[in-house]
């Protein structure tokens, strides 16, 4: 009898084990999952599901030992994460009944659906490096996701999206209701080669007041300065801007398709005034989806006052800098699509900076990591 009871305690906790095990595997497949949803990587799914799975297994007094199998398999209309957990526990009589012990698993797969892209990331996860809103200032992403690695704050105006979440904290006027204590979503450009050419080929200051100038790919040193009535046509390719910053005030006009802007560390942009501003990132290449990069270096403020930005077509990447949006217009308005990751944003004012997803309706790429790939979480059986 006594054999019986033991026997039976025993199978009453593999049982319970069976059953936590694929609790587990269901949760970790959902949150894996949630990562494929936002556009990241396979191996951010991955790992996401995974450390999941190590902290519920932390958090489980007596766990069984698990051996973790973890794949993500893309069939042509989704991207399926499947979690596979192998348990084992001893048994009674030294393992001997049944020989070897306890051997269970559990399985769970999971898909994305209706899930929305990411297009605005602060990466920024100390100090003041947030996104913030002030005044009358206005965010509006009606297909998109806006993501914060700590605050939201809107002091003034309001944010508008598709989903807002924060790691840490929302505060203000956001709608929908924003979520909190989300997962930190990693730079999706972080092995992007971002070191800047050492020699600017001859390149000089340029400071115009008047006339078209076309200004070929290249290094431009020294600082490029248009006013007045300048137009500044870019040429297609990768324009490095070094040692000074891309100036375009009062009544000029800039404009560029299939470029990509560098700036180094001493280098930024500046919109101010009237000026206009059409720029469509590059098509092809090494750098294709992204409109304007600055280095890990740069840590300045990157801003844009004027009330003509009409088109910022692609990805803007300021990965340790500031973007600032004045002025009290609408901004990025003629975009079919637009990305932005940077360290903080900041809105002050009364600018509406709308942040379009119309992935579709471009011939410039979106890079791997945001962009159209979608789909919350759902198990699939």
């Amino acid at each position: 009898m006594i054999l019986i009871g033991v026997g039976a305690i025993d199978l009453s906790n593999v049982q319970s084990s069976k059953t936590r095990l694929h609790d587990v595997a269901d949760a970790a497949a959902l949150a894996g999952a949630w990562e494929l949803g936002l556009a990241i990587d396979d191996d951010a799914a991955i790992a996401r599901a995974e450390n999941f799975v190590k902290g519920q297994v932390s958090e489980w007094s007596e766990a069984p030992t698990i051996v973790t199998d973890i794949t993500v398999e893309e069939t042509r209309t989704q991207r399926i994460i499947r979690v596979r957990l192998d348990g084992h526990r001893p048994s009674f009589f030294g393992s001997m009944l049944p020989p070897g012990g306890w051997h269970f698993s559990a399985e769970a797969a999971a898909t994305t659906v209706g899930m929305v892209p990411l297009c605005v990331l602060v990466s920024g996860d100390s100090g003041s490096k947030l996104l913030n809103l002030v005044d009358r200032a206005r965010l509006s992403a009606p297909a998109c996701l806006v993501h914060s690695n700590r605050d939201i704050d809107v002091e003034g105006g309001s944010i508008s999206a598709s989903m807002t979440q924060a790691v840490t904290s929302a505060a203000g006027i956001i709608s929908p209701a924003p979520g909190t204590g989300a997962a930190p979503i990693d730079d999706p450009f972080a092995q992007m080669d971002l070191t800047p050419p050492t020699n600017c080929g001859g390149s000089t200051k340029i400071d115009k007041k008047s006339g078209t100038i076309s200004l070929p790919p290249g290094v431009h040193c020294g600082g490029v300065k248009v006013s007045g009535d300048t137009k500044l046509i870019l040429e297609p390719g990768e324009h490095w801007f070094v040692g000074g910053a891309l100036d375009i005030a009062e009544n000029a006009t800039l404009i560029g398709s299939d470029v990509v802007l560098f700036f180094d560390k001493a280098s930024k942009f500046e919109f101010q005034d009237q000026a206009l501003v059409t720029l469509e990132g590059r098509r092809t290449g090494a750098y294709a989806g992204i409109v304007m990069a600055a280095t890990r270096e740069n840590t300045q403020d990157f801003v844009i006052s004027s009330d003509n930005v009409e088109s910022l077509l692609g990805v803007i990447y300021v990965p340790e800098a500031t973007l600032i949006v004045e002025g009290t217009e609408e901004v990025a308005r003629d975009s079919a699509w637009t990305v932005i990751v940077a360290e903080s944003v900041h809105l002050t004012g009364s600018p509406s900076l709308i942040i379009n997803a119309n992935y579709t309706g471009s011939a410039v790429p979106v890079p791997q990591g945001v962009g159209p790939r979608a789909g919350g979480s759902t198990l699939v059986r």
